[in-house]
């Protein structure tokens, strides 16, 4: 029935629709509350976001937003020809000017306000916009990997060479240590509390639990043959939209890496990892800092450091990528992630990690960008 569902003065035909206005107004609470709209500046940046369809509206609802947008844009250089026309007034002022005159100088004021505001709009949009850039949700933009400053002299270059090639030797012979300790699983006992568990679906990798949260979830592991098989199975593995929280396959949770992820669906409903957007609220994100992750075989707290938003890339897009930080071989590779993580953090902190530490990400989708993901860091306590 038409009218059914409303937001508003908006009407929608179909619960579907209803669904993604509701999104598209979430997207427009959040932007107009962090943002001036009305400031030149950020106009110009927020409608080029939007033309270049990184932040994404779905309904009427959100392209009557655009419109908005774009109205302020409309506004703005309107009044920049004004300001350009009463200079240009005030210099004439006192000379006689017969009609054709004055249209011509009209017609001249006119066309150098015009291209003006399109050189101050190119500027605006080549400039880094830091606001929007320490709001990862908006824009999506990454930050690109550090570079090795390559101006330094052939003397300190030998050095840097020595030093790094001193690096991976020291990184070979850890690994090899490693390896040569490395745990066989089936040298350890599976916890009493997840036997039964276990003994259902052998997938089962341990247990995670959000203090104060609907989080509290099996986390299962296959291999990397078919790595996203939870993403449309339960723990019974029978199909399901909802999926199951699942880790990374690439990850060992045993011979432990430095970074274990675990993905899950970011759920309307709120389930899964459907909560996780919560923590995007800075208050929230304070008073549900603990989390337990057990592993099948160990018990371990965690308290979470950071809420950071990127997006999935390309795969020829030379860019940070969160999801494929498993393992740091030495401290400088561990320096560069967070290095990066940083740039991505929702809250201007200072992340609490250091080399040496044992992190968990816990991953999902955010639809602030297209392609966006939201994640979290925790670290083992």
């Amino acid at each position: 029935m038409s009218g059914k569902y409303k937001i508003g003065d908006y009407e929608f035909n179909t619960y579907e629709e209803y669904l993604a206005a509701q999104e598209d107004a979430k997207k427009i609470d959040f932007i107009t509350k962090e943002l001036d709209i009305t400031d030149p500046d950020v106009a110009v940046r927020l409608y080029t976001l939007i033309r270049s369809k990184e932040i994404v509206f779905r309904t009427k609802l959100g392209l009557s937003f655009s419109w908005y947008v774009m109205d302020v844009l409309a506004q703005n250089s309107q009044k920049l020809l004004e300001e350009k026309r009463v200079k240009e007034e005030q210099k004439q002022k006192g000379k006689k000017l017969g009609v054709a005159g004055a249209m011509c100088i009209l017609a001249a004021v006119f066309c150098l306000g015009y291209y003006g505001v399109t050189l101050w709009q190119e500027h605006l949009e080549s400039q880094e916009f830091e606001r929007l850039q320490s709001m990862q949700n908006l824009t999506g933009h990454l930050i690109r990997e550090s570079s090795v400053d390559d101006e330094q002299d052939s003397g300190e270059a030998d050095a840097q060479d020595q030093n790094a090639s001193e690096s991976k030797k020291k990184a070979a012979k850890k690994k090899k240590e490693q390896a040569e300790k490395k745990i066989d699983p089936a040298d350890l006992t599976v916890l009493k509390k997840y036997k039964e568990l276990y003994k259902q679906n052998k997938d089962l990798a341990g247990w995670l639990t959000i203090e104060g949260t609907v989080i509290h979830y099996p986390v299962m592991q296959t291999s990397q043959k078919n790595p996203d098989y939870y993403l449309h199975h339960d723990f019974e593995k029978k199909e399901s939209d909802h999926g199951t929280l699942f880790v990374d396959a690439r990850n060992d949770y045993v011979n432990r890496d430095t970074n274990l992820i675990i993905y899950g669906h970011n759920m309307r409903d709120g389930t899964m990892f459907g909560g996780l957007k919560s923590f995007m609220d800075q208050e929230y994100f304070q008073k549900h800092q603990k989390l337990t992750f057990d592993t099948i075989y160990e018990k371990a707290e965690y308290r979470i450091v950071a809420v950071c938003l990127s997006k999935v890339n390309y795969q020829d897009d030379h860019t940070f990528r969160y999801y494929n930080f498993l393992n740091a071989s030495d401290k400088e590779e561990f320096q560069a992630f967070l290095a990066n993580i940083q740039q991505l953090t929702v809250f201007d902190q200072k992340i609490d990690i250091s080399y040496g530490d044992e992190l968990l990400t816990l991953s999902t989708c955010n639809s602030y960008v297209q392609d966006g993901r939201l994640f979290l860091i925790a670290k083992k306590e």
